[in-house]
């Protein structure tokens, strides 16, 4: 569920015929590990202020554009409680170069 709410919200926001990049990598230190997800969009981004804000329940960065999508604002709060009850984080940046970067980090069995 977390990972379909992140992986739809950045092909909504990616202009079509651009590609959303997904990357899975694993980290190892000190005798444990966290997988690391990252998926990168290619759309308008977020304004640095509200980049917190995406994960609280019913916020919507412009009303007007999420009518058009068909968002209430619940996807990434849904995504932020199920990677927290796993023992994880979840966390929004704009890339360099334009879009959205959410990173999921989950640690390893």
């Amino acid at each position: 569920s977390a990972l379909d709410n992140v992986l739809r919200n950045a092909v909504r926001y990616s202009p079509q015929g651009m590609a959303v990049e997904v990357s899975l990598r694993c980290q190892q230190s000190l005798g444990s590990g966290q997988t690391v997800l990252q998926v990168r969009d290619h759309g308008p981004g977020i304004p640095e202020a509200e980049l917190e804000n995406i994960f609280r329940a019913f916020y919507r960065l412009d009303q007007s554009r999420e009518r058009g999508t068909g968002g209430i604002g619940l996807g990434l709060a849904i995504a932020e409680r199920s990677i927290r009850l796993h023992q994880g984080q979840i966390r929004a940046t704009n890339a360099d170069g334009g879009g959205l970067m959410i990173e999921i980090a989950l640690p390893q069995a």
